[in-house]
């Protein structure tokens, strides 16, 4: 495969989540070493170690995708709104040397946020959490990490983060809110592909294999049906009303930030005609 270009978020998109999750869930175990309350939330650790297990990078890369338009589109409006203040005319727009400059200069804030409220996917731990706890017994949760620590059922675990995917696709496609071949998304889009195209390979495998045989009981298994509807329908809400809330965040951040503008706002207003 072409080795994959510079992602927007260096060290984010192409980051695999399932460490970051492996080292929350250690974390969360050398805790419990030394606090008593630990062993009333040993359930809790277990939907630790479970989300450790899966890899959300296709659903992270589509929320990228979204996230990265959704600020450009809030930049874009609030120096469309500076350019009716000042009266800055109709040559104030999008190609102008100087209003490329200034939201060059407005988009790395709005970025930042979507880094550190989407990307990294710190905020996931909680409602997978109380997700877990409250569509599963007990009892579920240990079969579930076992299964999944095997070469099938990690494929299968693959499998189901792919088709999570799909839906949050399908979510924003269907609702309207992917703006096809919005301007300034080709680099994010093309990151969102390459990451789609390698998941979807890797996640195959053959049922007729022998040594597959588990991945068939799981997958037809009133445990692992359930598993695969709870994430495809409940975890699909989750990382979906998430993107949402970070977007609605989006154009206030544009507005705090309008200041950096002013240079370039400055520049294009002295060269005006007058």
């Amino acid at each position: 495969m072409a080795s994959m270009p510079a992602p927007v978020f260096p060290g984010v998109i192409a980051m695999p989540h399932r460490f970051f999750f492996r080292l929350l869930f250690a974390l969360l175990a050398a805790a419990c070493l030394s606090m008593p309350v630990c062993a009333a939330n040993a359930e809790s650790g277990k939907a630790a170690e479970l989300l450790a297990l899966h890899d959300w990078k296709t659903s992270v890369a589509i929320g990228n995708r979204y996230l990265v338009q959704e600020s450009l589109v809030a930049v874009r409006a609030e120096l469309a709104r500076i350019g009716r203040d000042y009266q800055l005319g109709p040559a104030w727009k999008r190609g102008n040397p100087q209003w490329d400059e200034a939201e060059a200069a407005m988009l790395p804030p709005a970025l930042a946020v979507v880094r550190q409220d989407w990307a990294d996917l710190a905020w996931l731990s909680a409602p997978w959490t109380e997700m877990i706890d409250t569509s599963f017994k007990p009892g579920d949760i240990a079969p579930l990490i076992a299964h999944f620590r095997t070469d099938v059922g990690a494929k299968q675990a693959m499998l189901i983060a792919h088709s999570v995917a799909f839906h949050v696709s399908g979510a924003l496609t269907m609702s309207g809110r992917f703006l096809q071949d919005y301007p300034g998304t080709a680099q994010v889009q093309k990151d969102l592909t390459y990451i789609w195209d390698d998941e979807d390979r890797s996640s195959r495998f053959s049922i007729a294999a022998t040594e597959n045989i588990e991945g068939q009981r799981f997958a037809l298994s009133a445990l692992g049906v359930r598993y695969q509807k709870t994430l495809m329908i409940k975890l699909t809400g989750i990382i979906n009303a998430r993107l949402y809330q970070v977007a609605s965040r989006l154009p206030g951040e544009a507005v705090a930030n309008a200041r950096l503008a002013d240079p370039a706002v400055a520049a294009f207003a002295a060269a005006k005609p007058r």
